[in-house]
């Protein structure tokens, strides 16, 4: 499985190379800093390791706590004796220092500074109160900040030997090299040196000397790492690349609704023309019955038959008029049927358009009374009693020529 560098040089991968067959190992972090950011301990933590991480810096120590609850963090620094110091947290945590003479000189740089007094122990003390004897400490890093050498003055090194040390051997934020003033302890305690990466030098104790030649190169393609930003790079591509595939899928789905859209939208508009053309056929038709209408209103039989339309709504609203009223009507049709029977011309004329309306004709010659004949198609029909007035049209035909058949059998006689 690929190694995932989390420190600043590769301190982890070249710890993991010489390490990697220790199974639940165990470390102390002097300076541990972040959790996370430019840790040498963090892939070795992922991997079941565990192990004790100073830090004095109350943030820091505080994302320890919560990041790191297999470790043992304290909120202490290290020197060569125990008490108190006024430590120097500067605004660029990486750069926090018990070294005054630093700390001014970062100052200087336009960093802000926050003193702070803190407890101090041995390396010692922690050894004796937190590793428990026949415990192996894998390694030791340590990362203070020009305090180096007070750090390692304060173990005792027959004893307590970690398998590996690695200490930070350059002056802050420069390749000035300040080891010399320290590495005479890890030399004189039979550790022997193994690599330095520019930043850093290991050193392994002689005990464990069949460790020296996992340092004989750098890190390279057969330690099997990528560097965590790396990783975090393609992480962020492949998410983003999760990201245009669901957006290529919501374009794709947006595409097909604006399709189908489109298709009710088509499916509107052919029913709206077919509506339209419902419409032009109802207008045309109705274009075409007022044509018709106003042709017939132009007619000369529509002319012709007005005061005979005049004649039928006022004789339908004599119906419903008293009787003293209709009484008065009938008395003037009976005169006015008998002036129509005494003028051969008229009564023609009459017969013609009331033979067209014969509901009307048919009340005419029932209010006509005697009268009636005058109104008759034909002078040769047998003439109607008086108490058969009340018969239909229909039925009074029947009995006209019911008697003009018998009147002819009687002739042939």
């Amino acid at each position: 499985m690929t190694f995932i560098s989390y420190a600043q040089n590769f301190e982890d991968v070249m710890l993991w190379r010489a390490l990697r067959h220790v199974e639940c190992g165990f470390y102390i972090d002097v300076g541990a800093w972040s959790p996370d950011v430019d840790s040498v301990t963090r892939a070795f933590y992922e991997r079941g390791w565990r192990g004790i991480n100073i830090e004095p810096n109350p943030k820091f120590h505080a994302l320890l706590m919560e990041k790191r609850p297999r470790d043992l963090n304290l909120k202490i620094a290290i020197s060569d004796s125990p008490g108190t110091l006024w430590m120097n947290f500067l605004s660029n945590p990486g750069l926090s220092t018990l070294d005054d003479r630093i700390a001014r000189q970062h100052e200087q740089a336009g960093w802000e500074n926050d003193r702070q007094e803190v407890q101090i122990t041995t390396l010692a003390a922690i050894w004796d109160s937190y590793i428990s004897p026949g415990q192996d400490v894998h390694f030791l890093k340590v990362d203070v900040e020009g305090f180096e050498e007070r750090v390692l003055r304060s173990n005792e090194w027959k004893s307590k030997r970690p398998w590996i040390v690695l200490v930070e051997a350059t002056l802050p934020m420069s390749q000035v090299e300040s080891f010399s003033a320290w590495e005479p302890i890890l030399l004189a305690a039979d550790y022997q040196f193994a690599y330095a990466d520019g930043l850093n030098r290991y050193y392994v104790a002689q005990e464990h000397s069949e460790l020296l030649e996992k340092f004989k190169y750098p890190p390279n393609v057969f330690d099997d790492f990528q560097l965590v930003w790396h990783q975090e790079a393609e992480s962020k591509a492949q998410q983003a690349e999760v990201r245009a595939q669901q957006a290529e899928v919501r374009a794709q789905q947006a595409e097909v609704r604006a399709q189908q859209a489109e298709v009710r939208a088509q499916q509107a508009e052919v029913r709206a023309q077919q509506a339209e053309t419902k419409a032009q056929q109802a207008e045309a038709a109705a274009k075409e019955i007022l044509l018709q209408l106003n042709a017939v209103y132009a007619s000369t039989s529509w002319r012709v038959t007005a005061p005979l339309r005049a004649i039928s709504r006022g004789v339908h609203s004599l119906t419903l008029a008293p009787r003293a009223i209709k009484s008065g009507i009938k008395q003037g049709l009976r005169s006015c049927a008998a002036q129509v029977a005494r003028r051969p011309r008229l009564k023609r004329l009459a017969l013609v358009i009331l033979n067209r309306m014969p509901t009307l004709k048919a009340r005419l010659m029932q209010m006509a009374g005697d009268y009636r004949n005058a109104f008759s198609s034909s002078t040769h029909q047998p003439a109607i009693p008086l108490e058969l007035h009340q018969l239909s049209p229909r039925a009074r035909q029947i009995y006209a020529d019911l008697k003009s058949a018998l009147a002819k059998r009687q002739e042939e006689k």
